[in-house]
């Protein structure tokens, strides 16, 4: 379905949580936020639904995310039930990959196709010290396992701060030498009190792929990525750029995100939100009117370049 702007909407984040096993510094470094119960949180019935008639109107990829994901303990119930519906061609997930070894196995069988992990860091305590008491063999252990389950492309994403994680940025890139690997650097966005009040700490991209003359542009295959990927020559890999902050990516975006607790935001740079929660017990074709009304009214673009504010939190809402 095609949005008031003229883009086709056609991939949907869905926040299955609020709950998170870490308290990133950039996202929650107090961890209070990520502790609420999940007595909010839509049921894996109410998820189906919802997807359902976003696939009637036009949604065709679902990215499962938080917090963490793989707190739920139903996650396989809500992927199975999912990945079930016609019409939808790609299922994946965003994960901090501390349950991962265990858990891959059983995501796969119950049909996750991909999985994102985040990784900001190679090093054991400063990951512990981003991660607010991460434990980065595990997620190191969890990124092996989905590759032997060829979950790939394997895809790492890394949020770049000045000062902090900015010196293995060519650690991080060797990742893609050997293996199947996408690592993607994404800018710090004005999202929670981090990163309003560390706007001094964004780097921007393209300073990166600059300082880097080794770094071969690779054609665009996805329109609606937000990521312009580069490739050393000779790696297996790709490297990755999220930019929201240096290069505003909206005319191209195709998403809209479901929280947790039931609102629909088309926008991640936006507060407007809907309540789709409240609409469940109208009439199918009703609540599929509201839907598809959603997708038509998503805002032109984010407001992150005006001293834009989130009234959530990045948990909150799913990335």
């Amino acid at each position: 379905m095609l949005d008031q702007y003229g883009r086709k909407i056609e991939y949907m984040r869905i926040s299955v949580t609020q709950k998170c096993n870490l308290k990133c510094i950039y996202c929650d470094p107090d961890g209070e936020n990520c502790k609420g119960s999940e007595d909010d949180s839509l049921t894996p019935r109410e998820l189906e639904k919802i997807t359902r008639s976003m696939v009637n109107a036009g949604i065709r990829k679902i990215r499962i995310t938080g917090g963490e994901p793989l707190l739920r303990r139903d996650i396989c119930e809500i992927i199975s039930r999912i990945a079930k519906i016609d019409g939808i061609e790609d299922i994946c997930m965003t994960t901090n990959g501390i349950h991962l070894l265990k858990m891959a196995g059983d995501l796969k069988a119950a049909g996750l196709r991909r999985i994102n992990i985040s990784l900001d860091s190679l090093k054991p305590e400063k990951f512990k010290f981003i991660t607010g008491g991460g434990d980065l063999k595990r997620t190191m252990d969890g990124i092996d396992r989905t590759l032997e389950l060829g979950m790939t492309p394997v895809k790492i994403n890394t949020v770049l701060i000045k000062g902090i994680n900015d010196d293995e940025i060519d650690d991080l890139i060797e990742l893609t030498r050997n293996r199947p690997i996408e690592v993607r650097f994404i800018e710090l966005m004005p999202m929670g009190s981090f990163g309003a009040d560390n706007r001094d700490k964004i780097i921007h991209n393209d300073d990166l792929i600059a300082a880097r003359p080794g770094l071969q542009y690779q054609a665009r295959t996805d329109k609606g990525s937000p990521a312009i990927y580069y490739q050393m020559d000779g790696y297996n890999g790709k490297i990755g750029f999220i930019s929201p902050m240096s290069h505003q990516f909206c005319a191209d975006c195709n998403r809209i995100r479901l929280t947790s607790d039931g609102k629909i935001r088309p926008c991640l740079g936006n507060n407007g939100e809907v309540n789709i929660r409240q609409a469940l017990n109208l009439k199918p074709e009703d609540f599929n009117q509201i839907v598809s009304q959603i997708i038509r009214d998503k805002p032109r673009g984010h407001h992150f370049d005006k001293d834009f504010k989130s009234t959530r939190a990045m948990h909150m809402i799913g990335g």
